[in-house]
């Protein structure tokens, strides 16, 4: 899968929907967050599957202590230039979930669980990763039952995922509206609180 991504990381933060994408699910974020109680100064997060970072630095400005965990060489580097650039001591980059990290008081997936090979087992594993009324927030696409040919989830499958995590106090549904080629996407925004 890395390879795939691999090869759009060198352009990934100058196309416009990702951009718009980005931008709004911050805005679904602050939205989130502050009706969870979670203060994004100070908080510590985990932006799994962070791509080249685009939430990842929307964290960051905010003064939040960020873990950014990519399965992609080249994405992990477009942000790793990031952080040198802007001198960030308080974000990090993994290829994978660091094994000795503290409890997080937010996780965040950003249009990366659709990918995962074990959907319900990796929520389970983020959560686990929160501390006890810590954030887990998702935004993916949304499919029918029958639809096999897009990358995406159903809003059933993320719901029971949620729940399988012991993720509570949250919901799914639409999380903004963006334009690509002159069509409306919708992905969906889910979210829940370790209890």
């Amino acid at each position: 899968m890395s390879s795939e991504w691999d090869e759009v990381a060198d352009e990934w933060d100058e196309a416009a929907t990702v951009r718009a994408y980005a931008a709004a699910a911050f805005e679904s974020l602050i939205a989130v967050a502050a009706t969870a109680g979670i203060a994004l100064d100070g908080a510590r997060v985990c932006d799994f599957g962070c791509g080249t970072g685009l939430l990842t630095e929307r964290l960051a400005e905010r003064g939040a202590t960020v873990d950014a965990v990519d399965t992609s060489p080249a994405m992990l580097a477009k942000l790793k230039t990031k952080i040198d650039e802007r001198g960030w001591t308080h974000v990090r980059t993994f290829d994978a979930l660091p094994s000795n990290a503290e409890p997080y008081d937010l996780v965040v997936c950003s249009s990366v669980l659709a990918f995962v090979d074990d959907h319900p087992a990796t929520v389970a594993e983020l959560a686990a990763r929160l501390r006890v009324g810590g954030l887990f927030v998702q935004w993916d696409w949304e499919v029918g039952p029958d639809d096999s040919d897009h990358a995406g989830l159903t809003k059933l499958e993320i719901a029971d995922a949620l729940a399988h995590a012991g993720l509570v106090g949250g919901t799914v549904e639409p999380a903004f509206t963006i334009e690509a080629d002159g069509e409306p996407l919708r992905p969906l925004r889910a979210w829940g609180l370790r209890r």
